[in-house]
């Protein structure tokens, strides 16, 4: 798979790419370059390395989030 074909990916299959390519035996660098992209192209996509999982994840919330905001106007603040 070229870097075109993988970009073209929604941002889970990317992470099961990734981790595939892990599974046999790469590492991270190893991984990223196997496919042609970098950490930054991944962070764009929402594809994280977790260093203590040893895997890569997708995140589950693109754009912009605030989780602290209230709409109702009743939190405490």
């Amino acid at each position: 798979m070229d870097r075109a074909e993988f970009m073209a990916l929604e941002s889970s299959k990317k992470a099961e790419v990734l981790n595939a390519l892990l599974d046999e035996g790469k590492n991270q660098k190893e991984a990223m370059g196997a496919v042609g992209v970098t950490i930054k192209d991944l962070m764009v996509t929402q594809v994280f390395f977790s260093k203590t999982e040893g895997r890569f994840n997708a995140n589950a919330v693109g754009g912009y989030s605030n989780f602290h905001s209230d709409s109702t106007g009743e939190a405490a603040k």
